[in-house]
């Protein structure tokens, strides 16, 4: 019988929780043949593990910045550093170090993930068990959900064991990658509860974020029936705030009104621990950088998305800022991700990343039942519950846009809504604009094979089953 192989690599974990809460344990280094676990406890620091990696594929200090570089969004003020600017320029290669870290972190909570789905029966309660393997599903897919839009096709390894000979994986299509995050988010949606009620739990993965998540798989995939079935699950479920400025204090933490999954972070008093980088990467210039509530200023919202709003959108004073302690910001600074209290602290702030809220499924449902050509007032009502908020006018049924004149107001909509949430390479993509609104807002000329990131050499020189990178690279 040949030897198993465990391939967990748990050789670090950031702690992830705010207060004592869920993720305030490490787990064991590496998981082996000889010390698998047989405590509840030792799996639970393990399904933490998986939770541990969301902070590195959406926070991490280089993959901040793939969803957003190359974009009319955000905009590199560092150009001297190669790595920004051949982002922004579409120049980068298969080389490019950020796309590396990415692939990696990715790959790495989801073998943390396979680890836990992996757990043998009758080692734990059955149920402690079952309710584990759905949290790690739900974790997987998110991983593969995010390697799949930035890489298309990729290796599929879903076990937490594997014969040495089986490591070497090809890329399967992207339609297979696609069923299986399905498949991992419909078998967690069966089981998560809708709202955790042990306060120690607060913040892992409920029934509502899976559905949440699922509509957007769906309409990455082109599927906007199925889409739309999981927004129309959420009616009702979520509501969103009155305040603009609510949604991203660190005092409204996993409150579940409007932020339907949120990735953890909490201050930590030490550089480096628990806390967030979000404060020190997108706050204001020239005030003394990442101190005194200032940013590095390596890079920060374009003067185009800037000026894009109406004059008379609360989202432009809610989400930007133009001067800050008597220096003004040119362009605006990101007012987003900002932390009153612990921003002065390099690398440590309070503040949370919100994977997924409610105003971005009413603008899916909006988005899917104009690719469904809905006759109703539906997608216009979604569409305007977001933008009342905002203080704009609604945009009225009567003025009978065509399908293609929504869909453009749609997409400009969540510009203004959803900007800075790592979410515009991928609407721009999924409408057939990225090539456009790259040539019209940057003058940056770019191809179609620029929809796809190249496998990073470093993966491709790693696994010999890998023949043949994206086109174009």
């Amino acid at each position: 019988m040949k030897k198993k192989l465990f391939y967990t690599g748990l050789c670090f974990l950031s702690l992830l929780s705010s207060c004592e809460k869920f993720l305030d344990e490490k787990p064991l280094s590496v998981l082996t043949p000889e010390n698998a676990y047989n405590d509840l406890s030792d799996w639970k620091k393990t399904l933490n593990g998986a939770y541990a990696m969301l902070q590195a594929v959406f926070v991490g200090k280089y993959t901040i910045t793939l969803s957003e570089f190359g974009t009319d969004e955000v905009i590199p003020f560092d150009m001297g550093w190669a790595a920004y600017s051949e982002l922004h320029y579409y120049t980068f290669n298969d080389s490019h170090p950020f796309l590396a870290d990415h692939y990696r972190v990715c790959y790495e909570g989801i073998k943390r993930s396979n680890v836990v789905i992996d757990i043998p029966e009758g080692v734990i309660d059955n149920n402690e068990r079952t309710m584990m393997i759905a949290q790690a599903k739900f974790l997987r897919a998110i991983y593969y959900f995010d390697l799949v839009r930035m890489y298309g096709g990729v290796p599929l390894w879903t076990k937490s064991s594997i014969d040495r000979d089986e490591i070497m994986k090809p890329r399967v299509p992207q339609d297979k990658v696609y069923e299986l995050i399905v498949q991992d988010l419909k078998d967690a949606e069966n089981v998560l509860p809708t709202k955790w009620t042990v306060a120690a739990d607060v913040g892992r993965a409920t029934k509502y974020a899976v559905q949440a998540m699922l509509a957007r798989v769906y309409l990455q995939w082109k599927k906007p029936e199925q889409a739309l079935s999981y927004c129309n699950a959420l009616d009702g479920k979520f509501r969103l705030y009155d305040n603009l400025r609510d949604i991203f204090d660190p005092k409204n933490k996993n409150q579940e009104i409007e932020n339907i999954f949120e990735v953890q972070f909490k201050h930590s008093g030490a550089w480096g621990m628990e806390g967030s980088l979000q404060h020190s990467y997108w706050g204001p210039r020239g005030v003394g950088g990442p101190t005194n509530f200032g940013g590095w200023g390596g890079f920060g919202p374009t003067q185009y998305v800037y000026d894009s709003y109406e004059p008379t959108d609360k989202r432009r004073q809610a989400f930007f800022l133009t001067t800050f302690n008597g220096v003004p910001q040119v362009p605006a600074s990101n007012y987003k991700f900002f932390d009153s209290t612990h921003g002065n602290v390099i690398e440590d702030d309070n503040l949370n990343f919100v994977l997924i809220r409610y105003a971005d499924v009413l603008l899916m449902k909006a988005e899917a039942l104009n690719l469904l050509g809905d006759a109703s007032d539906s997608k216009y009502d979604a569409l305007n519950t977001v933008r009342r908020r905002a203080g704009i006018n609604p945009i009225l049924a009567t003025s009978n846009l065509t399908q293609t004149q929504f869909a453009d107001v749609l997409l400009k909509e969540r510009l203004h809504e959803l900007c800075f949430e790592h979410l515009r390479r991928w609407d721009l993509i999924r409408f057939g604009k990225l090539k456009e609104t790259m040539k019209i807002s940057a003058g940056v000329d770019i191809q179609d094979y620029h929809n796809l990131y190249p496998i990073p050499k470093a993966a491709m020189d790693a696994n010999e089953a890998i023949k043949e990178n994206n086109p174009g690279y």
